[in-house]
């Protein structure tokens, strides 16, 4: 086998307003991604067996070391993602420390067993229960337009449903991925049970091909198309938001001049966003 170019090991944190290189992580080597999946699967197996209340215990000291972080991961966002900082902690910081919170309050009623009444006039002495169960390991292949919000959110809501997770931040922002991967660690959860791997499309291939339980995929239809393909000849289950066009009501007693301003901003600013990434597709 030719040997890897030194280059491709590498992963540059680029400031997209001036495209100076900010900073390099290492690139996570694709050959590495079944056994940090396999990891992962081992170290789930043990975190499941623990009771609700005490992953949700966790994901509160979690929402702690968010808060806590809470400039460091504003300033990576900035830097990575062009957004003024403002809306950086607004839609990003506080978005995680939100789900956080949520979760550490509520995980534990949301995953309460279910009671199922029957239909049937012949089992209506029988009486039957829903449980949730975790699916295993799921992947997570996530955008750089949130690189803490939508990573964040889907990695608290799978471990506290008791999985494990490999999650793969944008290549457009690593250094927002390693702060993801530290806050985890600083919280105290389990070594290998949230790992993030670091790189472009082939390690994204390299996650499905390893045979997670469930994927996750945020980002555009073209890209989200080849996910789609890879994940059904191997029957994981998948969840695909892709970017488009939201509908927007105006009601009859709206501003209409601020109403028509949000509007035209929240238009525009898809495409001033691909202006800052010509590279990603607008989906």
């Amino acid at each position: 086998m030719a040997a890897t170019s030194p280059l491709l090991d590498i992963l540059p944190s680029i400031d997209p307003a001036t495209g100076k290189v900010l900073q390099s992580y290492e690139r996570t080597s694709p050959l590495a991604v079944p056994q940090l999946l396999a990891k992962a699967r081992e170290t789930q197996q043990r975190w499941a067996k623990r009771p609700v209340e005490e992953r949700c215990a966790q994901v509160a000291v979690l929402k702690t070391k968010i808060l806590e972080a809470r400039d460091v991961l504003t300033d990576a966002v900035v830097r990575e993602s062009g957004k003024p900082r403002a809306e950086a902690k607004f839609a990003d910081v506080f978005v995680s420390l939100d789900s956080a919170n949520y979760f550490a309050k509520h995980g534990a009623t949301l995953l309460k067993p279910e009671p199922v009444a029957h239909h049937s006039l012949a089992a209506k002495a029988k009486s039957g229960k829903l449980y949730y169960e975790p699916l295993g390991v799921v992947a997570i292949i996530s955008s750089w337009n949130y690189p803490l919000a939508i990573p964040m959110g889907q990695i608290i809501a799978a471990v506290v449903a008791g999985n494990g997770v490999l999650c793969k931040t944008s290549d457009f922002t690593p250094e927002c991925g390693e702060l993801i991967g530290k806050l985890f660690r600083d919280a105290g959860f389990p070594e290998d049970l949230v790992t993030i791997v670091q790189g472009g499309g082939e390690v994204g291939q390299a996650l499905i091909d390893a045979r997670p339980d469930k994927v996750f995929f945020t980002g555009s239809v073209f890209t989200g198309r080849h996910v789609a393909e890879a994940c059904a000849p191997l029957l994981i289950p998948s969840v695909l938001e892709f970017g488009g066009k939201d509908a927007m009501l105006v009601l009859g007693d709206a501003d209409l001049e601020v109403a028509s301003s949000a509007a035209c901003f929240q238009c525009c600013r898809l495409g001033q966003l691909h202006e800052l990434r010509p590279g990603v597709p607008l989906g």
